[in-house]
């Protein structure tokens, strides 16, 4: 038996670890979930990859057909990629999950960070971000760092 004086610790201590790691096991998708988002992700960087920008736009989200539209959407990839050249490869970083978005409505959201290589930039980052709509996973957002 614990002597009544440590058992307000060992209380706090279990308090304190799970204040540290609930958030962090929030922050990741369920196996499922996630699966059907990168696989989603996918498809649309390699659409992009295969410069056929206006089909990856065809299969963005409203949300993000509504903030860039088809036109500025293929002469921006245009020229990022002229910059860049062809992807060398590409490796998954971080996948997590929010129920939030920065100027988007409470939906759901997963955002996965991609470590990649292309023929003329060594190290670059890419971020997309893919939200469930109408039942289906679809890209929100791509950002490349």
């Amino acid at each position: 038996m614990i002597p009544k004086q440590f058992r307000i610790h060992i209380v706090l201590i279990v308090i304190a670890i799970f204040i540290v790691i609930f958030p962090i096991l929030s922050e990741r998708p369920d196996t499922q979930k996630a699966e059907k988002a990168t696989a989603a992700a996918m498809e649309f960087l390699h659409l992009i990859d295969a410069e056929k920008y206006a089909e990856s736009w065809q299969l963005a989200a409203d949300l993000m057909k509504e903030k860039v539209n088809k036109q500025e959407w293929i002469e921006k990839l245009t020229r990022t990629r002229t910059l860049s050249g062809a992807l060398v490869e590409r490796s998954e970083e971080d996948v997590s999950y929010s129920t939030t978005a920065k100027d988007s409505p409470d939906g759901e959201y997963i955002s996965l960070t991609f470590a990649s290589k292309y023929q003329r930039a060594e190290s670059v980052t890419e971020f997309v971000t893919v939200m469930l709509e109408d039942g289906h996973w679809k890209v929100a957002g791509y950002f490349i760092q």
